[in-house]
């Protein structure tokens, strides 16, 4: 997928064989990691379903989000809707070592907005900024 395709991202699990040494691997990831982070912060994924990715400051920001989604529901009843579909992915290369992606969650009655920021660590990509809108 280029940076300019509008195309929806395929679903699919995160991929194992990402090369280090190329930033537009990052594309990839985006689209998955995006939908796991928004199912986290909804409680339908473990908190921990994305550890290995992001650093430990981001996993408490959706450790944190994902906390009071429980006492919405658990107050109110309100649970989110399943479908979520991945559009208008956005990769920006800053340099070999650090890229900034976007993409836009659709729900059925909500539209999202998620920005990331990666960084090649020496274990590998990981995200160190996640924003959701």
């Amino acid at each position: 997928m280029t940076t300019t395709d509008q195309r929806p991202a395929p679903a699919g699990d995160v991929p194992e064989n990402l090369s280090l040494d190329d930033p537009r691997g990052v594309e990839r990831m985006v689209a998955p990691v995006a939908r796991r982070a928004v199912e986290i912060v909804r409680d339908m994924r473990p908190e921990n379903a994305l550890s290995r990715i992001v650093t430990p400051e981001v996993g408490q920001l959706l450790s944190r989000r994902a906390a009071l989604t429980r006492r919405l529901r658990a107050t109110t009843g309100y649970a989110p809707p399943q479908r979520l579909l991945v559009t208008g992915v956005r990769t920006c290369v800053v340099n070999e070592h650090t890229v900034e992606a976007s993409c836009v969650l659709r729900e059925p009655d909500r539209a999202r907005f998620l920005a990331m920021r990666w960084e090649l660590r020496h274990s590998g990509w990981r995200v160190t900024v996640l924003e959701i809108g």
